[in-house]
């Protein structure tokens, strides 16, 4: 993907200025920040995700990181980015993997607004990392830029933005890229409970996996199937570009969709170098129409704050979920 440097989110608070809370849940780590209203990182915090301990816990866990980074109670506002699929309308947790049992279900704005006495805005954990990305093309295009965004990691996820607006869909579930089907996946079970989806091919684990058919040899992960694709070991390589070219593939056909303005392309699978950059980069361009030629996949502006900084920017375009209001 080609490069730029990180730059700082323009994170808008309140009318008062007052800044504000951003957390980012994962399926093993919390991270928070409180953030200034010119998107400085005033205090940082992280913790383990108390994943098998059931919603509740998680929840009280999050409540606590946005005490440890806010102890002076400046902020107003929390802004949370979430595994899983949230609704961030009705600030539910629609849908989830086993990576936090019972997450599923979770009122997760009403439950974090009545822990911490924020009013709370909640949303997916990719498209709150996109929306930074989404505000500095709308910078560029007065306010109808259109995005296609994808996360590579121990999962695939994406955020669509089309005409300056980020997508959510019905339950929250728009963007949710990795459950396209995939012909370089069929057939493989999906942890959604389908088959054939690119997130089995493509992943962090997918890639792992991928080899391990190849070689019959177990892998402990992808950094390793890397090193032996540097060395020259032909499964290793297959097994990469395999996976690169099936995320290109994917995302070549929905820009043909819907036409982005902007192509990034982030999350830990395309940081293991060039070798899935290019592959993915050839697959994107080769299914991409006449109008889109020029088009290529970009890394994110943003570093390792970038969770944080999206969920406290969702404050300012969703809606705020009270503590002790009427559910």
């Amino acid at each position: 993907m080609t490069t730029t440097a990180p730059r700082t989110a323009n994170v808008r608070t309140g009318p008062d200025g007052r800044p504000v809370v951003g957390l980012d849940l994962g399926g093993t780590k919390i991270a928070a920040a409180l953030v200034g209203a010119d998107g400085t990182v005033l205090a940082r915090h992280s913790r383990p995700t108390p994943a098998r301990a059931g919603a509740a816990a998680v929840l009280d866990a999050l409540a606590a990181a946005a005490a440890e980074v806010d102890p002076g109670r400046a902020a107003a506002l929390l802004g949370i980015a979430a595994a899983g699929v949230v609704d961030p309308r009705t600030g539910m947790v629609t849908s989830a993997t086993d990576s936090i049992p019972g997450w599923a279900g979770t009122a997760l704005g009403a439950g974090l607004a009545d822990r911490t006495g924020y009013a709370v805005a909640c949303d997916n954990d990719v498209r709150a990392t996109a929306g930074p990305e989404l505000a500095a093309l709308n910078a560029e295009r007065q306010d109808h830029g259109s995005l296609l965004f994808a996360a590579i990691g121990t999962g695939v996820g994406g955020a669509i933005a089309a005409d300056g607006r980020m997508l959510h869909g019905a339950s929250g579930i728009a963007g949710h890229l990795g459950h396209l089907p995939s012909p370089e996946a069929a057939g493989l079970p999906c942890t959604c409970g389908s088959t054939g989806h690119l997130e089995v091919i493509a992943s962090g684990p997918g890639i792992a996996a991928h080899y391990e058919r190849l070689t019959g040899a177990p892998v402990d992960r992808l950094e390793t199937v890397a090193l032996r694709a540097a060395q020259g070991e032909p499964a290793a390589v297959s097994a990469i570009t395999t996976g690169a070219a099936a995320a290109g593939q994917v995302l070549g056909g929905l820009a043909n969709a819907f036409g982005p303005d902007r192509v990034v392309v982030g999350g830990g699978v395309p940081r293991i170098g060039p070798l899935y950059e290019d592959a993915l980069r050839a697959a994107f361009v080769s299914e991409l129409m006449e109008p889109l030629r020029g088009l290529v996949p970009r890394a994110p502006l943003l570093g390792h704050d970038a969770a944080v900084l999206g969920a406290a920017a969702l404050t300012t375009t969703l809606p705020l979920h009270h503590p002790g209001a009427h559910r």
